[in-house]
């Protein structure tokens, strides 16, 4: 098994990487910082998102948090944006399966999503 090195390493992207790593890849638990102020801290695998973390987006300030699979929402997490706040399933980055939507005004869709749209 490798020994997870803990660093700060400058990647591809641009974006800063602290945690650790294996194989030069973000690997394990770590922080990634994206030149906008962005950041995601949670695990990762083979340089990619992936179990359970927290994405903070410096532009729109939506925050998820929840599961990463190969890079993208997908399992269980929460959404909150100034928009809404959604709490269900994701699956490739959409919001898909049972959730959850509340919006500012009260109004709650609750229920089956299919491809970020409400189905019922």
């Amino acid at each position: 098994m490798e020994t997870l090195a803990k660093e700060k390493i400058t990647l591809e992207d641009g974006s800063v990487y602290e945690g650790e790593i294996v194989n030069g890849k973000p690997h394990g638990k770590g922080k990634k910082t994206w030149f906008d102020g962005s950041v995601y801290e949670g695990d990762w695998a083979n340089g990619e998102c992936h179990g359970k973390g927290k994405f903070i987006d410096a532009y729109f300030g939506d925050v998820y948090e929840g599961d990463w699979a190969n890079g993208v929402r997908h399992g269980k997490g929460k959404l909150t944006s100034s928009n809404f706040v959604y709490e269900g399933d994701w699956v490739g980055d959409k919001i898909h399966g049972k959730g959850k939507m509340t919006y500012p005004d009260g109004k709650v869709e609750e229920g089956n999503w299919k491809n970020g749209k409400f189905t019922g």
